[in-house]
């Protein structure tokens, strides 16, 4: 989403017009409406319905629930009633029933909705993205994602039109590694997908592996491909030169988190390291503070917070929830130590979290608990922090440890001062070294790659 509203905030100062066609605003686990207020008077928004036939109705039932997290240790709750007394009642038929349906449709959906929810919005968009073309006289066509249905619209208006179009992945397609395991819906999906490479006048990623992985599949296929990375935006941390730390943390570590965890990335272990290093004294526990907002538990699963109790860390960690964009960067600010926890499946090394980039903005030292691979090179590159092996107990809580001693001897050195003249001198070093990192370089990018498909001169 990042990558998208910045590119539509800035291209404008390199010659280019927006207009962004997407889908009527929905839940979403991560929706932020407040990120709309950065783009600029001139880029257009064209909004159009999914289709609302018979799978569109039923949508709602594929859908998670909003998940919802509060206070100090206390986080996603499961599924049920629950009596005033907080005994956990036990379901009704007719809930049973419920869940039942609910299944089967998250099967049917996974047989239905491809490539993904987001194909019940094709045929709408298509039908409003050839009425924007005409009316408004557009010269090219910048499609991103996922979802991978935005490509598919894409494709169609440029067959229609023949404009030159940029199809950008913010996420490899058929080689993520999150796929569905069905044999024959992956071989409709490559064929959709090499099919997107082919008909495309560039392809765009976001890492150099991703890069190489797409030459390797679909090489032949591509006419062009191109990097550019994702990055951060220095506008949206002006104000946080300015932001105090909170009353209630001085004098604990703080460590941030903020971003979503499922079954393949998440902080259980992180959680076991803690609890071992206060268990052997090398940590006191109310020095310590790690702080997650987002979606600590995705709905529908409570290990991450079953976890917390289990290890008795409700006095340590605290839960916060989802928090707009502007709230979660000021939190970050006013952290000690930010995390940063990468997938642990095969391939997960070749991407790049956009968190990383966020960080590197705020400046405080990372702990990333990632295996080896693009983001690693970048952190132990600029200096950035410590790198410890997400699958790795022992690496975790020397990492942690290590982070923690060197708060201890800035506290002891001179504390909050010394830390912020320490992290405005890293910035300043690190804003030269890291320009293509930046949004507004990254939309000069991509304005010169349009200028090219376009033969404009702007």
């Amino acid at each position: 989403m990042q990558r998208a509203v910045k590119m539509a905030r800035y291209l404008g100062e390199f010659g280019w017009r927006v207009h962004v066609l997407t889908v009527d605003p929905c839940y979403h686990a991560t929706l932020d409406e407040s990120l709309l207020e950065e783009l600029p008077d001139d880029v257009k928004i064209h909004r159009c319905r999914e289709d609302k036939g018979l799978v569109g109705k039923l949508r709602p039932a594929l859908l998670p629930a909003a998940a919802s997290a509060s206070g100090a240790g206390r986080g996603q709750e499961g599924s049920g009633a629950a009596r005033q007394d907080g005994v956990q009642a036990s379901p009704s038929l007719g809930q049973l029933v419920k869940r039942g349906v609910v299944q089967l449709l998250k099967k049917v959906k996974r047989a239905a909705l491809i490539p993904d929810d987001q194909i019940l919005w094709y045929p709408e968009a298509t039908k409003l993205g050839l009425r924007i073309i005409r009316e408004y006289g557009i010269d090219a066509l910048f499609s991103t994602s996922g979802p991978y249905t935005n490509h598919l619209v894409a494709r169609y208006l440029k067959r229609k039109t023949g404009l030159p179009w940029i199809a950008d992945f913010r996420d490899p397609w058929t080689q993520n590694m999150h796929r569905s395991g069905i044999r024959w819906r992956e071989w409709l999906e490559e064929r959709m997908e090499r099919a997107v490479h082919r008909d495309a006048n560039i392809t765009l990623t976001v890492t150099h592996s991703f890069a190489r992985n797409f030459n390797e599949k679909f090489g032949a296929s591509i006419s062009r491909l191109e990097v550019i990375h994702n990055g951060y935006d220095p506008a949206d941390y002006e104000e946080l030169r300015h932001v105090e730390r909170d009353p209630r943390d001085v004098g604990r570590c703080v460590i941030m988190y903020a971003g979503i965890f499922y079954q393949e990335r998440n902080p259980r272990l992180l959680l076991e390291a803690v609890r071992q290093l206060i268990d052997e004294g090398a940590i006191d526990r109310r020095k310590m503070v790690l702080r997650f907002a987002g979606v600590f538990d995705y709905p529908g699963y409570s290990d991450n917070i079953d976890a917390v109790r289990r290890l008795d860390l409700t006095d340590v960690v605290e839960i916060v929830g989802n928090l707009p964009h502007k709230q979660a960067l000021k939190a970050m600010k006013r952290a000690d130590i930010l995390l940063l926890i990468g997938d642990t499946a095969p391939g997960s090394g070749d991407y790049i979290p956009g968190k990383l980039y966020e960080y590197l903005a705020v400046g405080h030292p990372i702990l990333a608990l990632s295996l080896p691979g693009e983001s690693t090179h970048i952190i132990e590159k600029f200096k950035l922090g410590v790198v410890a092996d997400p699958l790795s107990l022992g690496e975790i809580k020397q990492a942690v440890r290590q982070l923690y001693e060197d708060w201890l001897r800035q506290q002891a050195a001179g504390g909050a001062e010394q830390q912020a003249q320490a992290t405005r001198e890293q910035e300043a070093r690190q804003e030269k070294a890291t320009l293509i990192y930046q949004r507004r370089e990254q939309a000069r990018m991509l304005a010169d790659l349009l200028n090219e498909i376009t033969g404009s001169r702007r």
